[in-house]
């Protein structure tokens, strides 16, 4: 299928073409966050056009980081939210878990949710990655970092002699 660049984006009938114009604006608006609006408007009509496609899980957690970056925590972990409605068993269901419980910590400050979002983190996803650090957190939360990891900061700046 030929697409053709649109105001929002390329304009086309493969959801995977679509899905690549929309991460590469995400990815530019990393770096230029005038971009944003416009990564953020792709990637929402990407999602609403298609929302049973395989790929609308990783769209979602761009939106989300995007919407982050703008500062809107509320939204993103809406979005993190309809990975596990929509999509719980996708590669990325364990880390949407994961940010929306430290989204909840660091941002939102709701310590309840955040608790509960760790813990969901290693009911659900036992054999994810991320499990090991949500236990670690889940058992801090709410606790300045430099409280209870002593000596962080000093070991990543060890000398390499």
């Amino acid at each position: 299928a030929v697409a053709r660049r649109t105001g929002l984006g390329w304009a086309g009938h493969e959801p995977d073409t679509e899905l690549a114009n929309a991460l590469q604006a995400a990815r530019e608006a990393a770096q230029d966050t005038a971009r944003g609006e416009e990564a953020i408007a792709l990637l929402e009509a990407f999602v609403q056009k298609y929302p049973a496609d395989v790929t609308v899980p990783e769209a979602l957690m761009q939106l989300a980081v995007l919407r982050q970056q703008q500062g809107d925590m509320v939204a993103a972990v809406a979005d993190y939210r309809r990975i596990l409605e929509s999509f719980p068993t996708s590669e990325v269901a364990d880390g949407a878990q994961f940010m929306i419980a430290f989204v909840c910590e660091e941002h939102l400050h709701d310590l309840d949710a955040a608790r509960s979002a760790y813990q969901a983190v290693i009911d659900n996803y036992p054999d994810s990655e991320l499990v090991s650090q949500a236990q670690q957190l889940l058992a801090h939360v709410g606790q300045d970092p430099d409280t209870w990891v002593p000596g962080f900061q000093e070991g990543s700046t060890e000398d390499p002699q």
